[in-house]
């Protein structure tokens, strides 16, 4: 008869995910993620492989999750100085808020995406995927008049995208929202 896991395995995906988060790849052993998890070894390795495996199925979870609220918060109706100002407002809310430990897909780019290939493809989508969202929202705003519509937007998408991976780790050394408003209010002039 065979046996059946004891574990569901996007609750598990979830919990390594955090512990990943908390004290990135290297910080974290097998050890770790068994106890984390709950689970045991064997069942670790049959469900997901290993733990560079689960580290790249974490990674892509978060990615998932990550997606759909950027996505929504840059199709926003409004303003696009409007809809920026607030995306990144929030996003500086969440960094400030509480025990925050940075951004996963951030933290893996500086720790592992020069090493690693499956990490470096991973942060790569992330990557297109989030200039798509500001390529967007910059199109919408050159085609209302409120970006000048001779700049090419998927400079300016890479720009932002570039700031808002800027301000994930200029708030891990500071918590000082006046110095990251400074830095988002400087990204909105040469958007403009």
């Amino acid at each position: 008869m065979v046996r059946t896991k004891q574990f569901d395995r996007f609750a598990a995906l979830d919990e390594a995910m955090e512990l990943f988060w908390e004290r990135g790849y290297h910080a974290t052993s097998i050890q770790d993620l068994v106890d984390r998890l709950a689970v045991n070894r064997q069942s670790l390795y049959d469900t997901f492989g290993g733990k560079d495996a689960l580290y790249l199925a974490a990674l892509e979870r978060y990615r998932t999750l990550a997606a759909q609220p950027v996505r929504m918060a840059l199709e926003r109706e409004g303003p696009v100085q409007e809809v920026l100002q607030r995306f990144f407002s929030d996003f500086l809310d969440n960094f400030l808020a509480g025990n925050w430990k940075g951004c996963f897909m951030v933290n893996a780019t500086a720790e592992l995406a020069g090493q690693d290939e499956g990490v470096s493809r991973v942060c790569a989508a992330n990557t297109r995927q989030l200039e798509a969202a500001f390529a967007g929202l910059i199109a919408r705003g050159q085609q209302a008049g409120e970006i000048d519509a001779s700049r090419p937007v998927l400079p300016l998408a890479r720009f932002l995208v570039s700031t808002m991976n800027g301000l994930a780790v200029t708030a891990k050394a500071t918590r000082d929202r006046k110095v990251l408003d400074q830095i988002v209010e400087v990204a909105l002039r040469i958007v403009s």
